[in-house]
């Protein structure tokens, strides 16, 4: 209009990129450069450190971040006048993020995203942490400068000793970490996902809470093969509570991101695709172990979401959607109660707000501030059998009424501005998809969900080579790009292999076989064993990157023993030779990490399953069972009283703490007495480390520490045995622990219990 000022924004160089996060930031005043050797020639020529910040389109405080710093131009001029700035797109290149987290890791000793790292322009990381405020980030970028200009000594042997950290690491895990598999690791297994396990709201740990979606698979795996009952009932139970919590969105289908709650209360509201792609798996698994219709209305409701809203015209499917609307993070997904009831009426309203709990004033609260937000988070703490009782209805008529609620409710919330989508394709993603498609068009009898895997895979197959016919990562607007990374091809490869199980055409196992081969070639470490992350065809990298451990997603090398045990396993007959190779493949892999998985068997969730697939239908499962008679022990003094309960998995040492009372962790913290249980024994068998249960941090004198209260417990494993049973001995466990309240600490009390022990296999 006349008079008034047109502001014109001028983009940098992300404006060129196809990336919706690298987008996000193309009108930032800084002056970014995507990832490549444009970026490193800059800082050389000009003598500039690199400023590199990660993070991906639908974390919510990498928004903040952008909106406080990115978009403040003092910060930006700041950052452009001493930096060069690096804008990385995480799920585009998760090698590089891989790389330069563990950097943070080593430095600071936690890291996430926004990832913020100050890099020599040769690479080397000297420097670095995640979200800053924007003073606390201005602050750093003058303390930066300075130091870079006045000090360089220091800064190159701070990133001298952090590359070195980062070689050794790499190569102290090659060299310590293989190990011989054995069965008996499922027993330590068992007892570490026992200790974590929360058994009033399922999952693992406190808040917040995370989806355990990679360790779903093993633990329903081994309920029905291994016929294990508890494993089963903590993977159901953990999927059950997660459905009834405010984590899953129950008008539109599929679940958040994570809980901020250790109840699935009130989550962080992006979804993304890779999560929701391994819960669907999970719950057409939990129908197919036990029949119940709940199981299966969950992956179906979790499927709808994937074909409504995340798959794209082409047959591929969107990576992610944002937690933040213009409202604000979750306005989308929330409710007032007026707006219900205006949208079912006065019949159906209160009905549907007792159900899914929703308060005339609202149920949530802000993150941040904690401020009542008038707004309702759908949830239920009771199961729809319960107030179906309760009303004297049929079970199935109240859920036919409420699903013609959810039905009137979705295109309401439809007419609200979304969050925006992430739209770029993402082969591994994707193949995590084809994977959870295929398997749940068998378990639950849907031949349609075959019919968008199948679809999906021939897109992928159709799209992501180039022209020297190497799998490519990324896809967006009609562009192709980013050589594939391991989890590309062993990602790709899952799905192909359980499109041809469920449906044996040809085909895919000829693309699955072309697939391994060229994941053997790329990627394999002959010396070690393994495959790496990355290869030749990935620039710029200070460290080779191998990954055992899983995070959201199964790690490289577990879904790469995954996809070989699949094709091992289908090619016996018909092709032994080649059968062979694959299942010697997948052994090595699972030997080069075996001292990890040993140390530490939850981080290789993955890893596990995979030796399942290769050899589950005829491992023999370690069942040695120790019995210990009742012993008359002395009444315990003091406001700690220490109990032993044998399981099958080993021993379990419970700590009962008077109110007042706390004892620390087991770490060792500022001269702390950290709290030890030690197990010695006259019988073949070999204890392993103890598990704890989560502690909780305690603050005083301004110094955080980790202590238990009201109860803690440890779980000792039996790690190998080679008893037959029928054995008699002794089990000696010796506790040491320190009582403390808020003004003094005790002496340390030590306990000794010799408790005599009969070994006997079922």
């Amino acid at each position: 209009m006349p008079g008034e000022t047109m502001i014109i924004r001028k983009p940098n160089r992300l404006i060129n990129e196809k990336s919706p996060y690298l987008l996000q930031h193309a009108y930032n005043p800084v002056d970014w450069y995507p990832w490549g050797v444009e970026a490193f020639f800059k800082a050389k020529a000009e003598d500039k450190p690199i400023f590199l910040s990660t993070g991906y389109s639908s974390c919510h405080w990498c928004h903040v971040m952008e909106h406080e710093s990115f978009e403040n131009p003092q910060i930006a001029e700041m950052l452009n006048a001493g930096f060069v700035p690096i804008k990385v797109d995480r799920e585009e290149r998760p090698d590089v993020d891989e790389i330069y987290i563990t950097a943070v890791q080593l430095m600071t000793g936690h890291a996430g995203w926004p990832l913020s790292v100050f890099l020599t322009p040769d690479g080397l990381p000297f420097y670095g942490g995640t979200y800053y405020p924007p003073q606390a980030f201005a602050d750093l970028l003058t303390r930066v400068n300075y130091v870079w200009h006045n000090h360089r000594d220091q800064i190159y042997r701070s990133a001298q000793e952090i590359q070195q950290n980062l070689a050794q690491l790499v190569a102290t895990r090659h060299e310590e970490m293989r190990g011989e598999r054995t069965p008996e690791i499922f027993r330590a297994y068992k007892a570490q996902l026992m200790a974590g396990y929360d058994p009033q709201y399922g999952g693992f740990g406190g808040a917040p809470k995370f989806p355990p979606s990679t360790a779903l698979p093993p633990m329903l795996y081994l309920a029905v093969e291994a016929s294990d009952d508890q494993l089963g009932l903590m993977a159901l139970n953990t999927l059950a509570q997660m459905a009834h919590g405010g984590m899953y969105d129950h008008i539109g289908g599929g679940f958040h991101r994570y809980s901020t709650d250790e109840k699935w209360f009130l989550p962080h509201f992006e979804k993304m695709l890779y999560d929701n792609a391994q819960l669907a798996y999970a719950y057409a698994y939990g129908y197919a172990l036990t029949g119940l219709d709940f199981y299966a209305e969950v992956a179906h409701g979790i499927i709808q979401w994937l074909l409504r809203e995340m798959r794209l015209s082409e047959g591929g499917f969107a990576s992610a959607l944002d937690a933040d609307s213009p409202e604000g993070e979750g306005y989308y997904y929330t409710w007032r109660e007026h707006e219900i009831y205006e949208i079912l009426g006065e019949q159906d309203a209160p009905l549907f707000c007792k159900v899914y709990e929703v308060l005339p004033e609202g149920n949530a609260h802000d993150e941040a501030t904690g401020r009542p937000t008038g707004r309702n988070i759908l949830h239920m703490t009771q199961p729809l059998e319960a107030h179906a009782n309760e009303l004297g209805i049929p079970l199935e008529q109240l859920k036919e009424r409420l699903s013609a609620m959810r039905a009137k409710l979705l295109p309401a919330r439809q007419s609200r501005t979304a969050p925006a989508r992430d739209d770029k394709v993402l082969t591994d993603w994707n193949g995590l998809v084809i994977w959870a498609l295929a398997c749940a068009s068998d378990a639950l009898e849907a031949p349609e969900y075959y019919q968008r895997a199948s679809e999906c895979a021939e897109f992928l197959w159709n799209t992501m080579w180039n022209n020297q016919g190497i799998l490519l990562h990324r896809y967006r607007e009609g562009e192709s790009a980013i050589p594939a990374y391991l989890t590309d091809y062993a990602y790709l490869g899952m799905g192909l292999m359980s499109l041809y199980e469920a449906n044996p055409e040809p085909k895919w196992l000829e693309c699955a076989l072309q697939l391994a081969d060229q994941m053997v070639e790329r990627f394999h470490d002959g010396e070690f064993g393994g495959f790496f992350s990355t290869d030749r065809h990935h620039d710029l990298l200070i460290v080779p990157v191998k990954t055992y451990q899983d995070r959201a997603m199964p790690s490289g090398n577990g879904a790469a023993v995954q996809f070989l045990a699949q094709l091992s396993t289908v090619l016996i007959v018909d092709d032994p030779e080649r059968s062979e190779r694959y299942r010697e493949l997948a052994e090595a892999t699972l030997d080069s990490c075996w001292r990890l998985l040993e140390r530490a068997p939850v981080v290789g969730d993955s890893l596990l399953y995979g030796y399942l697939l290769l050899d589950g239908e005829t491992m023999v499962y370690p069942n040695l069972q120790m019995e210990v008679p009742a012993v008359d022990e002395p009444e315990q003094t003091g406001p700690i009283r220490v109990s032993l309960v044998p399981q099958p998995e080993g021993l379990v040492v419970v700590f009962e703490i008077d109110e007042g009372w706390h004892i620390n962790a087991p770490e060792e913290q500022s001269g702390r007495i950290p709290t030890r249980v030690e197990i010695t024994t006259d019988l073949p068998i070999q204890f392993g480390e103890p598990h704890w249960t989560p502690s909780t941090p305690y603050t005083a004198s301004g110094e955080t520490l980790y202590v238990y209260t009201e109860s803690a417990a440890a779980i000792v494993p039996i790690a190998s045995a080679e008893a037959t049973g029928g054995m008699e001995g002794h089990v000696r466990v010796r506790v040491v622990y320190q009582p403390c309240t808020d003004t003094e600490c005790q002496l340390p009390v030590e306990r000794v219990f010799l408790l005599p022990v009969s070994l006997r296999e079922e």
